[in-house]
């Protein structure tokens, strides 16, 4: 079996509005998303900001922009 597979399952992506193929970096994003969107807010701040206790967040390895991008892309989701 090939690694991807040569015809990977495809599923309806709210956040491209078309169907996109399970192992798409587009699919991974949406899932992130979803993820972080399903948090509290004080866990998603954690996530993305880091914790005092050493905890490293996304921030962190991402850099400023990218934390910026997900949190506008977590709020077009919710508004979706």
């Amino acid at each position: 079996m090939p690694f991807p597979p040569d015809n990977p399952p495809h599923v309806f992506s709210i956040l491209a509005g078309r169907e996109v193929s399970t192992w798409s970096e587009e699919w991974k994003h949406e899932c992130e998303v979803r993820f972080l969107a399903g948090l509290s807010l004080r866990q998603r701040n954690d996530a993305l900001d880091g914790v005092k206790d050493g905890l490293r967040g996304m921030k962190s390895i991402r850099g400023d922009a990218a934390v910026a991008h997900i949190r506008a892309e977590i709020d077009r989701y919710a508004a979706l």
